[in-house]
């Protein structure tokens, strides 16, 4: 009498991390730029360089490209100053392995600019930082009882499905492509920011095909010193190796963006290239046989248990939430010219769940003149629901803007993301088992069959174990119809058997 175990092999995350760090440099006007005015606004974005995992932390680096837009001194027209600062951050996380597959999403969330005097600037920048880990983990599980030819051993099997993550890894490829700009001849690129989505992901035998898009938002500037805000999307398909995939199970992805590198020519077409890191994830429905109880019609059996909990882990279907809210600015809005957002975060445990979202403005007022904003809103989700366990993430947002005469902006916004489901299902596992002490006879001694009345409900095996029976023995001797689990309320005849 041996239990039979099996060997369990899945993925889960041991670590989620949100959090920002603030980046501040001081930069000194070149002498070909003439002496700053009035500072307009600043949009950045974030080139990753490393993002290393070591033992109990998390090392990134990289450059935010900033660029402040302003008025020279006692001129009209707008000029621009392209700034770079540099960082290095360090994310205490103990536990982490320098071998631990790492995903990381890293964003500007907030840029400000402001001038010491006229000719020096000094930019800050907050990052909002993204980060999960995995770990590769195993379990042994007893699965089924060899009784060796024993009729007397009753075991209760039961099963359970789980989702489990089979597969989790991380992978890094270059998109590169040349786009034509309409409308684009003879302009100059000033900023651009982009975010990425996953389209489709098919898996083969160790590699991957992955279609994706990516969203990019141009600022541009023509001769006459007149902004041209511009939106461009770039699918692609990439092919990625990818071991130890398996070709039976689904596989999904999530897209960070490391870098984005642009170059306008003057014939209007823009070359782009996107460095990416992809998180590879397979997810496996696992049916989980396990004993939940035994016992045995002549002999006490001595058995050592254990609570084992599987990590359920389940990636839900995108969702798509509409909002509204108000922008208030100091100047009204004539004409809007762009409008954009970063989804910072999304409360989703208060009763009134809402988004928070980096909004940046640019629009003139009714006189012509440029004017720009950038603020962090609140904007409300009523229809947000969220299933038990289930958290948000790889957050965008999409934002519209309408003029507005009395100082406020409407703003539709979107949000976007993915819901993963993660809980600890609980297993109980049999390690050990014996039989060597006889089970004492039943008194008076000889009785073969018993019979009492059951009054609250009582699940037949309950009672075939009480009395060295068994739950198709009972269904017999009573004419209960086959499947019958649990009584109540009824005279029962319960046979015995010998000891």
């Amino acid at each position: 009498m041996e239990p039979i175990r099996t060997d369990l092999q899945y993925f889960e995350p041991t670590h989620t991390i949100h959090t920002s760090f603030t980046e501040r440099t001081d930069a000194i006007v070149p002498d070909a730029e003439p002496d700053i005015g009035r500072i307009l606004c600043a949009y950045a974005s974030v080139n990753v360089k490393d993002e290393l995992p070591q033992n109990d932390r998390i090392l990134l680096s990289g450059t935010v490209s900033a660029v402040v837009l302003f008025r020279p001194d006692g001129q009209d027209t707008i000029r621009f100053l392209q700034i770079p600062l540099s960082f290095a951050h360090i994310e205490e996380t103990p536990g982490i392995l320098p071998e631990s597959p790492c995903f990381v999403r890293c964003q500007v969330a907030d840029v400000s600019a402001s001038a010491v005097n006229s000719r020096k600037v000094s930019v800050t920048a907050t990052l909002s930082l993204e980060v999960e880990v995995f770990a590769e983990s195993g379990v042994s599980l007893t699965e089924e009882i060899d009784a060796e030819g024993d009729d007397a051993l009753e075991v209760l099997y039961g099963s359970q499905t789980i989702p489990l993550l089979r597969h989790a890894d991380v992978r890094e490829y270059t998109v590169l492509d040349d786009v034509e700009l309409a409308g684009a001849q003879g302009l100059r690129l000033i900023s651009a920011r982009g975010t990425l989505r996953p389209v489709s992901c098919q898996s083969g035998e160790s590699q991957v095909t992955l279609s994706g898009e990516a969203v990019l938002s141009l600022l541009l500037l023509d001769d006459t010193g007149a902004l041209q805000p511009m939106s461009q999307v770039i699918p692609y398909t990439q092919v990625l190796d990818a071991p130890g995939l398996h070709a039976s199970l689904p596989t999904s992805a999530r897209l960070s963006l490391r870098n984005l590198d642009c170059m306008l020519r003057e014939d209007g077409v823009l070359s782009v290239g996107l460095g990416v890191r992809a998180l590879l994830l397979q997810q496996g429905e696992e049916n989980i046989q396990t004993v939940r109880d035994l016992y045995h019609l002549h002999r006490i059996l001595n058995f050592d248990t254990r609570d084992v909990s599987l990590c359920a882990y389940h990636t839900d279907t995108p969702f798509v939430l509409e909002s509204s809210a108000i922008l208030p600015v100091v100047r009204p809005a004539g004409e809007i010219l762009m409008a954009d957002g970063i989804c910072l975060s999304l409360d989703t445990k208060s009763a009134s769940p809402e988004a928070r979202v980096q909004v940046s403005l640019l629009y003139r007022d009714p006189a012509g003149a440029l004017c720009a904003e950038q603020q962090i809103v609140s904007a409300p989700l009523p229809n947000l629901t969220l299933p038990d366990g289930a958290r948000p993430c790889d957050l965008s947002a999409r934002v519209s803007a309408s003029p507005g005469s009395d100082g406020n902006v409407p703003l539709r916004i979107t949000v976007s993301g993915d819901l993963i489901t993660q809980s600890q299902v609980p297993v109980r596992d049999i390690t050990a088992l014996s039989d060597d002490t006889p089970r004492p006879p039943l008194e008076p001694a000889g009785t073969t069959l018993i019979l009492r009345y059951i009054h609250t409900a009582v699940p037949l095996w309950e009672i075939g174990k009480q009395y060295a029976s068994t739950a198709q023995a009972i269904r017999q001797a009573n004419a209960l119809p086959d499947g019958t689990d649990t009584v109540a309320d009824t005279m029962l005849l319960i046979p015995v058997y010998a000891q």
